[in-house]
């Protein structure tokens, strides 16, 4: 098949690595791929489009696509994408982004082309609603593919689409890069010793993280653990305010140990922990940094919100907490003290890492769902096909 990835944004995030993994796997699977985004600022150095050219992917960036609707430059995109789109005679477009969905769409319907689009939803939980999206589904959406079960069933309640047009696929992750035996963690570069016992975070240190709720647990747990060690990977604007000066004034900033912003060596940083904490989903509603920790044989402990619950299984890969300081504080002090249960909770997260996130099957998946959109919109009476 003839494909066009087509990513409204120029920002390196969650989605937008899924949407160029995906890319670089649908060629390694012999379809031809052609991959889209924003070209970034001038000064930025670190953008989708600069990851694309380090994976092998040369992207086209002679669209404006701006991530929010913009009149002026959504109209001179949808002339140049509808001209681009006759041109290229794609069999699908997979559209990532709002804006991006409404380009295409546009596009397709002014040119009356039979190029069949798909959508993927990175919510995690609810879907938004209003009526661009029930539009956008609605009238220009062939194949939607969301995430999570209660994303699914969201998108059912509110008759956006009939069920034979929805897929839950699973986000995956590069499972070579995330592979527990090929990582060496790297905790002597943190004065970490081999015995130690360390839980850490990776997220980026906001307010609505909900820190001062991790701070307060945090407290509690080195009550009990003088010397427990706790990893903050990640950085932000206010992060002197939000972690610094409050682990301070509660006498636990020793034990914390901020990492900043890791790239280099994100796999081996992260390798260290023990355990993981994941409290709010931010911008990818995947929940990317859960699935990464359970590759990597790390359990999470998780709060009761959104897909969470789906991606973690109480007891089972990890622990699910109301977050509340004192709940998370006995979540933390169960896995301190039960090694056991500890390692069984990794070894579980790792497995059902390999089941569900693996990217060739995944891939594999949604090539699927091309093939069933595409054979759908050349014979619009015909039935669904099982879901992959």
């Amino acid at each position: 098949m003839k494909i066009l990835q087509i990513y409204s944004n120029w920002k390196w995030t969650g989605p937008a690595e899924h949407a160029l993994n995906l890319s670089r796997e649908l060629r390694q699977q012999g379809h031809t791929v052609v991959f889209a985004c924003a070209a970034p600022p001038p000064d930025v150095q670190d953008s989708l489009a600069a990851r694309a050219r380090q994976a092998g992917i040369e992207p086209v960036v002679d669209f404006n696509l701006n991530k929010h609707f913009n009149l002026t430059q959504n109209t001179v995109d949808i002339v140049r994408l509808s001209k681009f789109l006759k041109q290229e005679r794609f069999n699908v477009v997979h559209a990532h982004l709002h804006n991006d969905h409404l380009l295409v769409g546009t596009a397709i319907r002014l040119m009356s082309l039979k190029t069949a689009v798909v959508r993927t939803l990175y919510a995690g939980d609810a879907v938004p609603g209003g009526f661009r999206t029930r539009m956008l589904l609605g009238t220009m959406t062939d194949g939607l593919i969301v995430i999570s079960e209660r994303a699914r069933q969201c998108v059912l309640r509110r008759r956006y689409l009939a069920p034979h047009k929805v897929w839950k696929i699973d986000v995956p992750v590069d499972l070579n890069r995330f592979d527990p035996d090929r990582v060496q963690s790297c905790r002597a570069k943190y004065h970490l010793s081999d015995e130690a016992v360390v839980g850490g975070i990776v997220a980026r240190v906001q307010r609505h993280r909900r820190f001062d709720v991790l701070l307060q647990a945090l407290d509690l747990v080195i009550r009990e653990f003088p010397n427990f060690k706790f990893m903050i990977i990640g950085r932000g604007t206010a992060i002197q305010d939000i972690a610094v000066k409050p682990s301070q004034a509660m006498g636990i900033r020793t034990n914390l140990i901020f990492s900043g912003y890791v790239q280099e060596d994100f796999c081996e940083t992260l390798a260290c922990l023990n355990f993981k904490v994941f409290l709010v989903p931010g911008s990818d509603g995947s929940c990317r940094a859960v699935r990464e920790a359970m590759a990597l044989r790390i359990p999470v402990i998780a709060a009761d919100r959104g897909m969470l619950p789906e991606l973690v299984t109480n007891g089972v890969e990890g622990l699910i907490v109301q977050d509340t300081p004192e709940q998370l504080a006995e979540a933390m002090l169960f896995l301190i003290e039960n090694p056991d249960q500890r390692c069984m909770m990794a070894e579980n997260a790792f497995h059902k890492a390999r089941r569900l996130f693996d990217l060739a099957q995944q891939t594999r998946k949604i090539a699927a769902v091309y093939e069933t959109v595409v054979r759908r919109r050349s014979a619009p009476t015909l039935h669904a096909a099982p879901q992959p």
